[in-house]
């Protein structure tokens, strides 16, 4: 009786299985993939409590439900929610080079150099204002009346110069590419001056020495006697100058002389023969 008892027993333990594993094939179809059955035998006790071991499933039923478990199909890389459209493609905008930037070429560059100076003794005029035009540059003269404009482009450009005590210059000069240009302004000065004059002769005969070179320095200022024996200058800025007489067949003659605004100074010369 006992052992009727064990096979009946037996008998619903092998149905309560095979429920078991057909409920678990229909439960692993709407599981995750990730959750995978792995059954590899059961232990059930007796009526008694004593604990009897059962045989291991067969490898076959552990493979189906393994199989069963694993059907999902499994989302690929990129791919849409089931459902769902196709996803936007991405698209890169084309990275061309920028144009280059539009380079100007520069004008070759010349300059212009020079001095302001008193009309009469040459001497330059310091802190005179020299201006450039176009370009509307301008500068101060130097100690010594010089000034100068170091990069500009090709062209014709005027210059003007102004100074206290003197009329306004101006003159034109154009400028070549890789040049200097020269420039030398004389400012007419409009203080009161004086004048020198006078007669050259020979201190052998007494006579007018004509053509004899006279000039005074500082300065430009030369003139040439005429057929008396005159010479002359007009207007000088007052001043301290050196008289110099020149003539062939005469030894050089000099002598410093002052020059006082408003006055004519009369300085006649007699040149000794070689």
């Amino acid at each position: 009786m006992r052992h009727v008892r064990q096979l009946f027993r037996w008998a619903g333990v092998a149905v309560a299985i095979a429920l078991l594993f057909l409920a678990a094939g229909q439960v692993s179809s709407a599981v995750s993939p990730l959750m995978v059955l792995r059954v590899e035998g059961i232990a059930l006790g007796d009526y008694h409590g004593a604990a009897t071991h059962l045989a291991p499933l067969s490898n076959q039923v552990v493979d189906d439900a393994n199989r069963d478990a694993l059907a999902l199909p499994t989302p690929t890389a990129g791919g849409s929610a089931p459902g769902a459209g196709p996803g936007p493609v991405p698209t890169t905008a084309p990275t061309g080079s920028p144009p280059p930037s539009a380079i100007l070429p520069s004008a070759a560059a010349g300059s212009i150099t020079g001095t302001v100076q008193d009309s009469q003794t040459a001497v330059g005029i310091a802190n005179a204002l020299v201006a450039l035009s176009p370009g509307g540059l301008s500068t101060l003269t130097s100690s010594n009346g010089a000034f100068g404009f170091p990069t500009l482009p090709a062209g014709t450009y005027a210059v003007s110069a102004s100074a206290p005590g003197y009329d306004p210059g101006r003159a034109t000069v154009t400028v070549t590419a890789n040049h200097n240009a020269n420039l030398n302004l004389h400012l007419v000065s409009t203080t009161g001056g004086g004048s020198v004059q006078g007669v050259v002769k020979s201190s052998a005969t007494g006579k007018a020495v004509p053509g004899a070179v006279v000039t005074l320095t500082p300065g430009s200022m030369a003139t040439v006697t005429d057929g008396t024996g005159y010479y002359g200058f007009a207007s000088v800025t007052a001043g301290t100058y050196t008289l110099t007489v020149t003539a062939a067949g005469y030894q050089p003659y000099s002598q410093t002389i002052g020059v006082k605004s408003g006055h004519t100074d009369q300085i006649n010369v007699s040149l000794t023969p070689l």
